[in-house]
């Protein structure tokens, strides 16, 4: 009776085989979608990240009637870009990030927060304001009050908006030697294979 029930409940080989099948189909869906979900969870925290970001330029102009940044030399849209691409603007980034998180930089004598409020969330206390793959968000306004930016660099004002943010995405890193800043895509427009992430599309 025991040895009866004993060899009606083992698995027979192909049973066996077709379990093993299963589970390492599974693993091997898993093992590719799994990393897809989670760089589209990435992305779509940068969107939510870039909008916050342009939002909290666009509430300290209608506070301040100004950009945050300061204009005593003859500013233009070029140079009010900050972040990635901008080496040399790395300073002047954490200011601009340290002024719209409620503090009170002093930027040429002027005063840029003077009423400390708080207009971004979830930058770093040391100005860094930085996308998943550890690269700082670029920010551009439009200083010259023209009611438009150019972004894409054929020359022209081709953007209809008055602040824009961006993130280089996961890659690829730059080009110089041990650069961890990643670039910017040169296809942008034309192909499907940017990872760029904008706020404005």
């Amino acid at each position: 009776m025991n040895r009866r029930l004993f060899q009606s409940s083992a698995f027979t080989l192909t049973e066996l085989l077709v379990v093993i099948s299963i589970i390492g189909l599974l693993a091997g869906l898993s093992a590719v979608a799994i990393p897809r979900a989670m760089e589209a969870g990435k992305k779509a925290k940068v969107k939510t990240e870039l909008t916050s970001l342009v939002a909290s330029v666009k509430a300290y102009r209608q506070e301040y009637g100004r950009y945050p940044i300061n204009h005593t030399t003859d500013i233009n849209e070029y140079i009010s870009w900050y972040g990635p691409g901008s080496p040399d603007k790395t300073p002047e980034c954490r200011e601009l990030i340290l002024i719209l998180s409620g503090q009170n930089r002093i930027m040429g004598g002027v005063e840029m927060n003077p009423k400390m409020i708080r207009f971004l969330e979830g930058a770093a206390p040391d100005g860094s304001f930085k996308d998943p793959w550890g690269n700082q968000y670029g920010l551009k306004m439009d200083t010259s009050e023209d009611g438009r930016l150019e972004y894409y660099g054929n020359g022209s004002t081709n953007l209809a908006v008055t602040v824009i943010a961006v993130s280089f995405g996961p890659g690829p890193k730059g080009t110089a030697p041990n650069s961890s800043e990643r670039q910017e895509d040169p296809d942008k427009i034309r192909t499907p294979n940017c990872d760029d992430v904008f706020s404005w599309r």
